[in-house]
């Protein structure tokens, strides 16, 4: 398979992983806070106080980067930049997460550690990708078509 091929699947990946999110966090925000993901509740556990605003927002910027994401699948120089964004945006959360499990079970703690690390890694690999396959074009310019 080659590099450009990877860098689309890594963001479909990565749309695909986060639209869930995304849809819930800005429709269904109370829902999303006390049972995200599947009835697991790991935002409530938090000890946060729930906050409609601010979770509509942030899923109306899961939203929005996931638009420019899909986008990024057919305009060749955007995927390094969104595939950046989606690797800040999960670094940040995950280290976050990873200071305050004390909520969480032992298979809630491998669960949302591990479920947060599949979109930097995704990120990561799109990265290559799309580096690598900027070495093979004739304009030196990173992309996926």
């Amino acid at each position: 398979m080659d590099a450009r091929r990877i860098a689309a699947g890594g963001l479909g990946l990565i749309a695909a992983f986060m639209a869930p999110v995304g849809v819930l966090a800005a429709f269904f925000p109370r829902s999303f806070f006390d049972d995200f993901p599947l009835g697991r509740g790991w935002i409530a556990a938090d000890g946060g106080v729930y906050d409609e605003h601010l979770v509509r927002d942030v899923g109306g910027l899961f939203l929005a980067l996931i638009v420019v994401t899909v986008w990024a699948i057919w305009r060749r120089p955007a995927a390094r930049p969104v595939a950046a964004a989606w690797l800040l945006e999960g670094v940040l959360h995950v280290t976050y997460h990873a200071g305050h499990l004390d909520a969480y079970d032992t298979i809630d703690k491998v669960g949302l550690i591990g479920s947060l690390l599949v979109i930097p890694c995704l990120a990561v690999v799109v990265l290559w990708a799309d580096w690598r396959s900027a070495g093979s074009t004739s304009t030196g310019h990173a992309g996926l078509s």
